[in-house]
């Protein structure tokens, strides 16, 4: 009995043991630090080792998602994250344009407050707290997958990422030109998901930036055939069947009950809405507008939607508080979790919004606004006030009506837009002409002219030049893609309406170079340094024409007083190292590219042209040391290949040579010296057929290279004596030819010989003296030796 009596006291006891251990097991109610009970978390996660995904929408419109109500969008995986998490109706963005969108968002702060006023000629320099700075502090690794360069890490936004993925200079494809300047949404996936795999045991925070919306909008297929007529919401399906690779994974990795998900668009896209084609310009709902979306593996945080107004720089405070940490002191943050778990209905934001892109590009005004409650303010020359409930599509404007409601919203916004202290600056930092060049190619164009209005009155209102942004927009769209006058008109009509648009006169020089026509590119050049002097890329651009022109001595002027004046920008420098070693004088130059890699060392064209000077100097093995590096660097590098078919010529390992040649014509198609070289070396091997094809290819790639049409002209004269096409050839040659060239007097002397086999002696005579005194002006001594 005893003994029994001891089980059963056993038992008895064990039962609490029992009960505090299912107890300590079961899930249990999440508290936020905002005292907001979110209800149960997955059994053995805790908030503070919960992961992070960050999805950000580039140029996404939340009214082209199935989630929010799009009935023709193929969007399921963000309609799935919708229906498991929270979804924000009116999330407002803080500037319609990428960078200093992406700044509030990883900031929690306004554009006054963080200084990203714009992309490009704007950079993060980290006064304040970021996202991923808190998320690694408290122990996630962390890891960004950007897809366009104008959120590389040189804009500032890497602070705080263990791996921050731009590598836009190591493509992967064989070619790379200034319009691919961003990646497709499989690149991203497929460059995180092997992070991801080696970071799946600790908590994490992923980054990745889909730009695959912005435009041109091109979509890959099978979404190209499928939504044929509307590729921008094909490239919308794209991305979001990029984001289902992610999603799987986390549920293959039995992950997705301790990760928080979140996608966001960064901003929004007019789509003609009030005249805009696309982005930048407007602050109307059209581009601040943008989809939200909040998966958290809470309990009650699960299929709810949330129709008050929220704002990009509450993501922050958001996050941070399901992870059970307090936001940083920096930020302008506000939880949204209270909205989540269903606590209150509206946490009465207000939503600042800008836009300085006009007046950084085009000297207009710069438009700022609010929104309160329903209503929204628009600070412009003619300003702006909606019933955006009422009137969704900002089309009444309800200013005069309601001037007293207007005055109060422009103090609310007076005080909103300023940075109280905590401002990162507002003036634009130095963008060295190559970067300008990359944002160009993806739509950043711009001057940062940094315009002050005339006393007493205001700069123009951009709703009044619409017409004009939009001819603009599709002058760069379309830049490098048309022939004819078309495009010469369109940046003509512009530049007839405002002729102080910087960007007009580049674009024009630029599309008369592509023409090569460096003496009209010229004048347009010269035209944009009128309007502002100090305007960086008109001065390189200028300096390149002159280069073309075979005007060296003021193409490296151009270079050496802009370098006064910038004495840091390896690019520059880099051009003029090139320049240098072009023209012999090789101990300066070898300085000027030196100091380039030492202040950038990833300018490959800058180790390349020490491939030449190496070659030059006769040491092939060091010039193909330095040309093969420039290629590991850049695979897409101009004249490298070039480059090495020199060094095997030298060599005399012709098979070589060709191959090297034919891939330089492949990687740039207009390497009109690549086809000349070729041509004169299928000339020393005997096939003149093929010597003749390649001088005339030569031409077709450049119709102003003098030198193709004298050397087909020569031979017409020694394959049979055809001259009057060796003539017409001369002729033509001398027609485009500068006579500062060294070519000049070869054309003259061409023709003398033409017209001596005519019987035309006096005009041979005199085609000879020209050539003999054109050979005495533009001989010069070299100014130092080649050692």
């Amino acid at each position: 009995m005893l003994s029994k009596a001891r089980l059963a006291l056993g038992v008895a006891a064990a039962v609490p043991v029992i009960s505090a251990l299912v107890w300590w097991l079961a899930p249990r109610h999440a508290v936020t630090k905002t005292g907001v009970d979110v209800g149960r978390l997955a059994r053995g996660v805790t908030p503070g080792r919960l992961n992070v995904i960050l999805f950000t929408l580039d140029t996404t419109r939340w009214d082209r998602l199935g989630c929010y109500g799009a009935r023709a969008a193929a969007t399921p995986s963000l309609d799935r994250l919708a229906a498991e998490g929270v979804l924000f109706e009116q999330a407002l963005a803080s500037a319609p344009l990428t960078l200093p969108a992406h700044s509030t968002i990883f900031t929690g702060t306004v554009p006054p407050v963080h200084g990203v006023r714009d992309n490009g000629g704007y950079v993060f320099d980290g006064r304040q707290t970021t996202l991923a700075e808190v998320l690694r502090t408290q122990g996630r690794k962390t890891a960004a997958f950007v897809g366009a360069f104008v959120l590389d890490s040189k804009w500032g936004l890497d602070r705080g990422f263990d791996r921050y993925f731009d590598d836009f200079e190591l493509s992967k494809r064989s070619t790379l030109s200034l319009g691919e300047i961003d990646r497709k949404a499989v690149e991203v996936v497929d460059a995180a998901l092997p992070w991801l795999d080696g970071h799946a045991a600790a908590p994490f925070f992923a980054w990745l930036h889909f730009y695959d919306p912005h435009a041109p909008y091109d979509p890959p297929e099978p979404f190209r055939s499928a939504f044929a007529g509307r590729p921008y919401a094909g490239e919308i399906a794209y991305v979001d069947s990029q984001i289902s690779r992610v999603l799987e994974w986390l549920d293959v990795r039995g992950l997705a009950d301790r990760t928080i998900v979140v996608a966001m668009g960064d901003h929004g896209e007019s789509l003609n809405e009030h005249g805009e084609a696309s982005h930048g310009l407007f602050v109307y709902d059209a581009t601040v507008r943008v989809p939200l979306i909040i998966r958290a593996p809470f309990s009650r945080l699960q299929g709810r939607r949330v129709r008050s107004v929220v704002r990009a720089q509450d993501l922050l405070a958001t996050l941070l508080d399901l992870s059970g940490i307090e936001p940083p002191s920096s930020a302008q943050s506000t939880s949204l979790v209270p909205l989540m778990a269903g606590e209150v209905a509206d946490l009465n934001l207000d939503a600042y919004s800008e836009s300085y892109y006009a007046r950084n590009h085009y000297g207009w005004s710069e438009l700022r606004a609010i929104r309160v409650g329903r209503y929204k303010f628009v600070d412009a020359p003619h300003p702006e006030l909606y019933d955006v409930e009422r009137d969704p599509g900002e089309t009444t404007n309800l200013y005069e009506a309601r001037r007293g409601l207007a005055d109060q919203m422009s103090a609310a916004l007076a005080r909103l837009g300023r940075a109280d202290g905590r401002t990162a600056g507002t003036a634009p930092t130095t963008v060295d002409p190559e970067t300008r060049a990359r944002l160009a190619a993806l739509g950043y164009i711009g001057t940062f002219a940094g315009v002050k209005p005339p006393s007493g009155n205001r700069l123009p209102d951009p709703k009044e030049k619409i017409d004009v942004f939009n001819l603009m927009l599709a002058a760069r769209e379309n830049a490098g893609k048309e022939t004819g006058e078309q495009p010469i008109a369109r940046l003509e009509r512009v530049l007839a309406t405002d002729p102080k648009i910087l960007d007009a006169w580049i674009m024009l020089g630029n599309e008369f170079l592509r023409r090569r026509d460096p003496a009209t590119a010229l004048s347009h050049y010269q035209h944009a340094l009128e309007v502002n002097p100090d305007y960086d890329l008109a001065t390189i651009n200028l300096a390149t024409a002159y280069r073309e022109l075979g005007q060296y001595d003021a193409a490296i002027l151009g270079y050496e007083r802009y370098l006064e004046r910038d004495p840091k920008n390896a690019y520059v420098r880099s051009q003029l190292g090139e320049l240098l070693v072009e023209t012999g004088e090789l101990t300066r130059g070898e300085s000027a590219l030196q100091q380039a890699l030492d202040d950038d060392p990833r300018i490959a064209s800058a180790r390349n042209a020490l491939g030449v000077l190496a070659f030059k100097r006769g040491d092939l093995a060091t010039a193909e040391r330095e040309i093969k590096a420039a290629l590991v660097q850049r695979a897409d590098i101009g004249t490298a290949h070039f480059n090495l078919a020199l060094i095997e010529e030298r060599r005399k390992d012709f098979p070589r040579a060709i191959a090297e040649y034919a891939r330089e014509i492949e990687l740039h198609p207009d390497s009109y010296r690549a086809a000349f070289n070729l041509a004169r070396l299928h000339d020393q091997l005997g096939d003149v057929t093929q010597y003749e094809s390649l001088l005339r290819e030569s031409i077709n790639m450049n119709p102003h290279f003098a030198e193709g049409h004298f050397y087909l002209a020569k031979l017409y004269l020694d394959t049979g004596g055809d001259l009057e096409r060796a003539a017409a050839s001369a002729r033509q040659g001398l027609s485009v030819v500068a006579t500062s060239s060294t070519m000049a007097p070869f054309g003259h002397y061409v023709l003398a010989d033409v017209y001596n086999r005519q019987g035309r002696h006096a005009d041979a005579a005199r085609e000879a003296a020209i050539g003999r005194q054109l050979e005495r002006q533009t001989s010069r001594p070299r100014r130092d030796s080649q050692e």
